[in-house]
């Protein structure tokens, strides 16, 4: 595969901030102000694949979440994968019907998101990935639920926006990080669907702290436009230890490679040489190029340059490899002014 090399055209950023209310009564105008939800969007191009044979790729994430459904304070936290909500008086399960996220808006842990996995009129259980609520959580946190994005909320599902075929080889394809290896869907003209089984896979999640991978067989450029509320907190994203984690640019702008963060991560480590650090890979449009923190600055392999304003594109994601350590978490702080 000789993909052609992936371009940001004409994506832009709306952030609303809190807006003064000038009110009929002028007296009333110092003290009274009302605040908007930021919201925006971002347009990212799928290239061209150069011919039939050879497709094009990039790198894909989504830095904007949904208009939350339900937001409150944490109650109690309940077990290590459940907590109740102050004041909640759901249909249990309403929002296990479509997928839904939990995120954490206040506290230790805000920018975390969680699925959810069931709840009652009160109490939500999550899938934690093996994170421990009662070490995450305290009482009076604030929460909001969300509606995940997925393969069919993004991509469509009975036109889907990448060019479909019931044969995969003949279908644009989106490949999904498992945390071991990539696991790959195509649309097949009726759905989405892995290329292990048959199974509708419409609602499968994606993530707001991963990213995944996007190629595309068709001769024609396709833009995606994502859309919906901007990160206004800073932002968690765990990285695993000795291994791999494909994380997405969790905020809807470009970031340089020094203000993502990673080299003040607890367990980063770093090295004089490539093979004795842990490693960012960044997608150029043909092959990943390989960066690595020598405890002063960043540098991509087979060059002695300073790469600390190397920047990540916005709707882009990377690869990080850690040579040892257990799971650690990536604390990025806002990079704007909302």
């Amino acid at each position: 595969m000789n993909p052609t090399l992936p371009r940001f055209r004409n994506y832009a950023v709306a952030l609303a901030c809190s807006i003064a209310a000038v009110l009929v009564d002028p007296a009333m105008a110092e003290t009274t102000t009302a605040t908007t939800t930021p919201v925006g969007f971002i347009t990212v191009t799928v290239p061209a694949a150069a011919n039939a044979t050879t497709p094009s790729s990039r790198t894909l994430s989504i830095p904007l979440y949904n208009t939350a459904a339900y937001a409150g304070a944490v109650a109690s936290v309940d077990s290590s994968s459940a907590f109740t909500i102050s004041g909640a008086a759901w249909t249990a399960n309403q929002f296990t019907t479509a997928p839904h996220f939990v995120r954490v808006k206040t506290g230790a842990q805000v920018g975390r998101f969680f699925l959810i996995a069931s709840h009652t009129a009160t109490q939500l259980t999550l899938s934690t990935n093996g994170a421990n609520l009662t070490t995450l959580l305290a009482a009076n946190d604030t929460v909001e639920i969300v509606p995940a994005n997925t393969l069919g909320s993004i991509f469509g599902t009975t036109t889907p926006l990448l060019q479909s075929n019931a044969n995969a080889d003949l279908a644009d394809k989106i490949f999904i990080w498992n945390g071991t290896a990539f696991d790959t869907y195509f649309h097949n003209g009726t759905n989405w669907r892995k290329t292990t089984t048959v199974t509708n896979a419409n609602t499968t999640v994606l993530y707001p702290d991963e990213g995944f991978f996007v190629t595309r067989v068709a001769t024609t450029p396709v833009n995606i436009t994502l859309m919906g509320t901007v990160p206004s907190t800073a932002e968690k994203t765990d990285l695993a230890g000795a291994g791999s984690t494909f994380i997405a640019n969790r905020f809807p702008v470009d970031i340089a490679i020094s203000a993502l963060g990673l080299q003040q991560t607890a367990g980063w480590t770093s090295g004089p040489a490539p093979e004795s650090a842990d490693s960012l890979y960044v997608w150029n449009g043909t092959t990943w190029d390989t960066y690595f923190y020598n405890g002063t600055n960043w540098r991509k392999t087979n060059s002695l340059k300073n790469q600390d304003a190397v920047v990540i594109p916005t709707g882009t994601a990377m690869f990080i490899t850690r040579i040892n350590g257990t799971t650690a978490t990536l604390a990025q702080v806002l990079p704007y002014t909302p």
